[in-house]
């Protein structure tokens, strides 16, 4: 590659240009058999499928009925007008609204026989008051706040709900619900120190079944999985602890095509500000995806892309629906027409480069989901 010219010398594409959408693949043959993993492994009575965030971007449509199919009988959405969604999907299963009321009324909830999993105290207590005005008990969940701090009962407010027990005779509990804080550290103490403030604050309170686990708490003793799992990352086959949690399959293949290829001398600056620096002729692929596309824009830092198995760098960051890739290294036949960089899949999976971004691999499958074209197989 001597004695390259200094403008960008562009090498075409046989034929046509290729589909100019990044794609998402998604099987779903993978979302049903992690969700039969998870069944086998748990050991409470009901391992319930969260598909909050249109299904972590997955798209509820495919996945409900995958899991309906599978077995599945009671769903977890954000708010109303999701689990309205998975309603329509699933007629026959139960929906939980994670958001509690969401600033919706409790009639709302009724019509639509959706579950709201209700995260105040002003919550419950509307819940209550409806429910003595229709003359009929409410099915709810209620949350409880043992340490994450986010949603949900404090102490305080668990002791005065206690001491107005008459207040939940109105209500039909469907669940106790509580979150752990170190989900992704099993052997966190202050995991047994929520597990204990659970079982505490619940001793006044009506029996009803208990939610603790998510996808991790599946992994954890038997003891920890008391009546109903919340499993999510899982279905989707992310890893969500430090502790390995074997049986789960990525279900996602992130890819993008080739749009064109050029050869640039020693020197040659590219990307905005001339953010990089060639240190030798090089030969430089453009993939059709962005930051638009989920696609972090430091990525540009701590991220591979694989052709046909050769791992490949981002040069001259990443923009709005376009990344520049140092193919230097890959045989032109990998470059033909047609040609796919693979940004994500089970070989080059989320996690590792969620690590490096010091974020949650959701975090990346969600935002790919949301802008990225789904395409789906296995169903």
């Amino acid at each position: 590659m001597s004695g390259l010219p200094s403008p960008a010398t562009s090498l075409p594409l046989a034929g046509s240009l290729p589909d100019t959408a990044p794609a998402l693949r998604i099987d779903l043959a993978a979302i049903r058999a992690n969700y039969l993993s998870m069944r086998r492994r748990y050991r409470g009575r009901v391992l319930s499928a969260v598909v909050k965030s249109n299904a972590y971007g997955t798209g509820l449509d495919p996945v409900v009925p995958t899991l309906v199919e599978a077995g599945c009988r009671h769903f977890w959405a954000g708010d109303l007008d999701e689990a309205l969604a998975v309603r329509a999907l699933a007629p026959d299963a139960s929906a939980f609204a994670l958001m509690g009321l969401g600033g919706a009324h409790a009639r709302d909830f009724e019509a639509a026989g959706v579950i709201p999993a209700l995260a105040t105290l002003a919550e419950v207590e509307h819940c209550a008051r409806h429910a003595v005005i229709a003359r009929r008990r409410l099915p709810v969940a209620i949350q409880l706040d043992t340490g994450l701090g986010r949603l949900g009962l404090s102490e305080g407010e668990v002791a005065a709900l206690a001491g107005h027990a008459s207040l939940l005779d109105h209500l039909d509990i469907r669940l106790w619900v509580t979150h752990l804080a170190a989900y992704n550290l099993p052997d966190d103490p202050e995991n047994a120190a929520q597990r204990s403030r659970l079982l505490e604050w619940l001793r006044p309170l009506p029996r009803a079944p208990i939610s603790l686990a998510a996808s991790s708490g599946v992994y954890m003793p038997d003891d920890w999985h008391f009546d109903v799992a919340r499993v999510g990352s899982a279905l989707f086959g992310v890893q969500t602890s430090v502790a390995w949690q074997e049986g789960l399959a990525p279900c996602y293949e992130l890819s993008a095509p080739i749009v064109r290829v050029a050869e640039y001398p020693a020197g040659k600056r590219l990307g905005y500000r001339g953010v990089t620096r060639l240190e030798k002729p090089s030969r430089i692929a453009t993939a059709a995806i962005g930051y638009a596309n989920g696609l972090p824009q430091r990525f540009a830092e701590i991220g591979t892309v694989q052709f046909g198995g050769v791992a490949v760098r981002p040069v001259g960051g990443i923009a709005m629906n376009l990344t520049m890739l140092d193919v230097t290294d890959v045989p032109p036949a990998a470059l033909a027409e047609g040609a796919r960089a693979v940004v994500f899949n089970a070989d080059n999976p989320l996690e590792p480069v969620a690590e490096r971004l010091g974020c949650a691999p959701n975090v990346l499958l969600t935002q790919i989901g949301a802008g990225t074209r789904r395409h789906y197989v296995g169903g």
